[in-house]
């Protein structure tokens, strides 16, 4: 069993998604099995135990917990959905226990501070039915921080944060993942990986016309997601090294258009950055919705089965979860039907879905649902990749899995 994760140190006290750096702005008829039974931490603090399988073989720890969950159940874990800052929470809850989601993403812009974030949350998980959610947010740092005031440092952008050394860049993210622990959060989806060479920036629209890049030098960039993964780590805190294989030649915004990389062959040396927060433990990497033409000019990376299987898996050797940049507003992805963005997605090789629109996530399980009942083959896949979420759920202290190795 090949595994990645690097937790290091005890736990202290207690989208833009993806490519964008603004705030994004079917029935079910599986009768559900009673959910398994899991011990459930609710401590801020609780510190994580369990190292991360991805194999979906029966060494897989929480396989058996994924087991117990009814079709419909596995496949809410698949999905990541939305809450907006200005979002009706109660509307929001019911949505969450209705379609069984896995995850929830705080986005828009939250300024009234820690302890109205810890409210929230707690709200959600109140919502959560029998499995506990995995809260997420976009906290990278200068135009995309989505939870700010009282309790929350005012983080630099990644072009300020790297001019400090590793030593203060790491302090300093194992002390902002601990205000995020603190509130309630599980998963920043950060650090950006992406490289976009020297002299590219002011042509680059999601990464460096917004100073979210650590640098044009590969190999520095490489030492600056290490430290960030490795003070996530340390405060307990998920990361998520995005946007593979990289926005550094796509010059477009994927949120508001199609974007290209005409040049790349993603070849080693074009993933310099992606293989450090590999090798630094990264427990997810974001895969983006830009096309690849000189890779696989079919098909968008998130719907890739080159890019996320022979590359990502097979050839780096990644074994943590696998999530998609958005597939719920995102321009990139809006020449497909709704309900087959979700599918094209688990089908290429990813693992869970990030949907910033509530009603296509349905939309998107919906289908998942009705297609592994058609398929026993892809049904045991799914049981797979809700066994890699429920695996990420126990190693961040959130629940206890039956099995463990």
């Amino acid at each position: 069993m090949n595994k990645r994760w690097w937790i290091a140190g005890l736990l202290s006290a207690t989208l833009g998604l993806g490519g964008c750096a603004s705030p994004l702005t079917g029935p079910d008829t599986v009768v559900d099995t009673p959910s398994p039974t899991v011990s459930v931490m609710t401590s801020p603090a609780a510190q994580p135990t369990a190292e991360s399988s991805a194999t979906g073989d029966s060494a897989t720890p929480c396989l058996s917990d994924a087991q117990q969950l009814s079709l419909a159940q596995q496949v809410g874990q698949l999905y990541m959905t939305v809450l907006m800052a200005d979002a009706d929470l109660n509307q929001a809850t019911a949505a969450i226990r209705a379609s069984r989601n896995g995850a929830v993403i705080l986005l828009g812009n939250r300024n009234a501070g820690l302890d109205a974030v810890l409210m929230e949350t707690q709200r959600l998980q109140e919502s959560a039915p029998g499995v506990p959610l995995l809260i997420a947010t976009d906290q990278e740092g200068g135009q995309v921080q989505k939870l700010t005031g009282p309790g929350f440092d005012s983080i630099p952008s990644a072009a300020v944060q790297a001019e400090l050394t590793g030593a203060e860049l790491r302090d300093s993210w194992q002390r902002w993942g601990n205000q995020l622990r603190a509130a309630g959060v599980h998963w920043n989806l950060a650090p950006v990986a992406d490289v976009v060479p020297q002299g590219q920036a002011s042509d680059n629209a999601a990464i460096g016309q917004l100073d979210r890049g650590y640098g044009s030098d590969p190999l520095v960039v490489a030492e600056r997601v290490t430290e960030v993964i490795g003070g996530l780590s340390d405060s307990g805190i998920a990361s998520a090294a995005k946007h593979f294989p990289g926005l550094g030649n796509v010059k477009e915004n994927t949120d508001f258009a199609v974007g290209h990389d005409s040049t790349s062959l993603l070849t080693s040396d074009d993933l310099i950055s992606f293989q450090a927060a590999i090798d630094a433990g990264a427990s997810s990497v974001m895969v983006s919705s830009a096309v690849y033409d000189q890779v696989d000019p079919d098909n968008p990376a998130v719907f890739s089965p080159t890019i996320m299987t022979g590359i990502l898996r097979d050839q780096m050797g990644f074994d943590g979860l696998v999530i998609s940049d958005d597939l719920g507003a995102a321009q990139a992805v809006a020449a497909y039907p709704v309900a087959d963005r979700g599918l094209l997605f688990l089908k290429a090789g990813g693992d869970m879905a990030v949907v910033a629109d509530a009603s296509a996530a349905q939309q998107m399980a919906d289908a998942t649902v009705a297609a592994a009942e058609a398929d026993p083959q892809f049904a045991a896949e799914i049981t797979a990749k809700a066994a890699r979420i429920l695996d990420l759920k126990s190693d961040l202290g959130l629940m206890s899995c039956s099995v463990s190795d």
